[in-house]
């Protein structure tokens, strides 16, 4: 069996598992709802872009 075709295997193994399990469901949505939070707010500290123009670099 090819990696591709046992990605894709694992993968809605996966989404099975979840659609039947609530309680799995609910604890994925909630952890990838915190990672989520987690690094938007480190985006939101991160420093300002500088612009440069080609001016400045051949001068």
């Amino acid at each position: 069996m090819s990696k591709r075709k046992l990605l894709m295997t694992a993968i809605g193994a996966g989404v099975t598992y979840l659609m039947r399990n609530k309680q799995a469901r609910d604890k994925v949505i909630s952890t990838v709802s915190n990672m989520v939070k987690k690094n938007g707010s480190s985006a939101r500290t991160a420093r300002p872009r500088v612009e440069v123009s080609n001016q400045e670099w051949r001068n």
